[in-house]
């Protein structure tokens, strides 16, 4: 049973009113009516009136028509609301953090990428020393150009020659300033004069002190040898590359050929010039230059005609030979050579009947020009040459007992068996101990001792006179003259390797006795054919002769088997001397055991 109903009746729904009652400002105090704003929208955005509790606007429904707001207003808006300011503060500590430890990080590489920069100078500076009253550009530049040029000491393949001229031609710039680094030179005959086609000639540097000159004829002769292994290359200023003409577009070039690969930078013709001045400006400079040795003018005189030789110039190059000689006999005392006792100036002959010898500057000069004749077919003359050096050398004197023969320069050593620590205290070392500028070396002026590297230099005199006597008149006298120089040869690099001496000393004479092993081979390869076609000939006459055939063809088939016991034996030889040349001649590509001369 229901229960019975109250007598009151419920207020109505729709009389009911959703709004609070009125209070009076007066009953309320003025703390209860201050409210806590949520948010910083002004009054405009509210949907409704002020009311005693706080509207958001992001709970207010939106109308249809209202516009969206701009994403960057939107996003500001929540994240102005989600990240309170403790939390920005926590992220401007973290982001500042991170900040300073970035900074650090690349400070400390930074440093660390330019101390290993000023140890690697310091060892380049203590392989090639550079002159001490120069200033740091200068002697970065030169020791740098040093460093391109020995590829093989720096842990690199090939030579940048580029690299080399651009940094040799600032330095060149730099030494010749009369303001800076070139003050005290003067020039010549009233500001010197000029020669069609190479320029202006060299300074007076009788002023600046030996060290300064050196280096200055280190600048020029590497500036001459980079020139000639840059001729017909172009140097593209804008994008800073370098190549061969033929890689150069531009209308003279319509079809270049393509860049190696992984190069993307083709060198244009408009913003092309030469990589590098012609050899024969720096070869001139040298040679006009007041104030180099007698030794430094010859090796530019040397080198000079060496290049013109291999141009094709034969009647220039002849002329500078004779210039070469004339520098070095202006060398000897005055009246030595009045009446050519020393040499002839006109043949290149060395002359050794008087007790009065050539310079080591004559030897080299009559050595060269002997080389240039047989190059050009003037077997003859160069025969009486070869000979005649080879009788001077062999009556040198030789040192006298505790006598201290300068050596030069060794190069720096090889790193790869070095272990890690050796090389970290190594450069340590370095870092503390200054390098020395070498002392200057002998002239030239003076002649030669007879000592285990001059050794090697009458053996290759002997390896040309055998090569000559092969060529021209008797193939046994060559033949014979050939063993003899690879004996020689031999027993001095085995004398050599035992003393110590220099890299450069027994690579030179592991190349002479590479020359004269392959000149041994060709001639015993021309021999066994020449025996073998003389026995097939001897086979046909054999059949046809009466009498005396059977002891002809005998005889040329011993003649063949003699040469090809000869050839067998030299080939055991070649595998026995494999352990002395490797690592000190071009013989190092080949593999052990495999043939040297096919």
């Amino acid at each position: 049973m229901l229960p019975p109903r109250s007598a009151v009746s419920r207020i109505p729904a729709l009389a009911r009113s959703w709004r609070p009652h009125n209070i009076s400002p007066r009953s309320v105090s003025h703390h209860q009516l201050q409210l806590r704003p949520f948010n910083t929208k002004p009054p405009l955005l509210l949907l409704s009136p002020p009311l005693g509790r706080p509207q958001l606007p992001f709970l207010a429904p939106q109308t249809h028509n209202r516009p969206l707001p701009p994403l960057s207003v939107h996003l500001r808006q929540h994240f102005g609301r989600l990240i309170s300011t403790e939390r920005r503060d926590y992220y401007k500590r973290r982001l500042s953090r991170g900040f300073r430890i970035g900074v650090t990080f690349y400070a400390i590489l930074v440093l660390f990428q330019v101390i290993k920069l000023g140890v690697y100078q310091e060892q380049l500076e203590h392989s090639w020393p550079t002159p001490q009253e120069w200033t740091w550009k200068s002697r970065w530049c030169l020791r740098s150009a040093h460093a391109q040029q020995h590829p093989e000491q720096i842990g690199k393949l090939l030579t940048s020659w580029p690299m080399v001229a651009g940094y040799l031609r600032e330095l060149i710039g730099r030494l010749e300033d009369i303001e800076g680094e070139g003050k005290g030179i003067v020039e010549q005959e009233d500001g010197g004069f000029l020669i069609e086609g190479v320029g202006k000639t060299g300074f007076d540097i009788t002023a600046k002190s030996e060290p300064w000159r050196r280096g200055y004829f280190d600048a020029l002769i590497g500036s001459a040898r980079a020139a000639e292994n840059l001729e017909g290359w172009m140097t593209d200023r804008k994008q800073r590359i370098s190549a061969p003409a033929e890689y150069v577009v531009g209308p003279s070039n319509p079809r270049p050929k393509p860049m190696p690969a992984g190069e993307k930078k083709v060198p244009r013709e408009e913003d092309s010039e030469p990589a590098s001045p012609s050899p024969e400006v720096f070869y001139v400079k040298i040679l006009t230059t007041k104030g180099f040795t007698t030794r430094q003018k010859l090796d530019a005189a040397l080198a000079y005609a060496d290049w013109l030789d291999y141009k094709g110039l034969q009647q220039t190059a002849r002329d500078m030979y004779t210039w070469a000689m004339d520098i070095a006999v202006s060398g000897l005392p005055p009246s030595s050579n009045a009446n050519n006792e020393v040499v002839d100036t006109r043949t290149g002959i060395l002359h050794t009947a008087d007790k009065t010898l050539p310079s080591e500057n004559i030897i080299r000069v009559s050595t060269a020009l002997a080389v240039h004749k047989a190059r050009h077919g003037d077997l003859t003359s160069a025969l009486s040459i070869f000979t005649s050096v080879l009788k001077t050398r062999r009556s040198l004197p030789q040192p006298a007992p505790g006598t201290v023969l300068p050596l030069p320069p060794s190069p720096p050593p090889n790193k790869i068996n070095n272990t890690i620590f050796a090389a970290f205290f190594e450069s340590i070392r370095i870092m503390f101990v200054p390098s020395e500028f070498p002392a200057p070396p002998a002239s030239g002026n003076d002649p030669p001792q007879r000592t285990k590297d001059t050794i090697c230099e009458e053996a290759g005199l002997m390896t040309y006179i055998g090569e000559i006597l092969f060529a021209s008149s008797s193939r046994e006298a060559g033949l014979a003259w050939t063993r003899d120089a690879v004996d020689m040869a031999e027993s001095a690099l085995w004398e050599l390797s035992r003393a110590g001496a220099d890299s450069d000393t027994r690579q030179k004479c592991a190349q002479c006795l590479k020359t004269g092993l392959e000149n041994w081979k060709t001639m015993v390869q021309k021999l066994v054919a020449r025996a073998e076609k003389d026995e097939e000939e001897g086979v046909l006459k054999a059949k046809t002769a009466w009498w005396g055939g059977a002891k002809q063809l005998q005889a040329k088939t011993l003649e063949r088997k003699r040469w090809q016991a000869e050839e067998m034996i030299l080939d055991d030889r070649i595998r026995s001397l494999w352990p002395v040349v490797v690592g000190e001649s071009a013989l190092d590509g080949l593999a052990p055991g495999s043939s040297l001369f096919l």
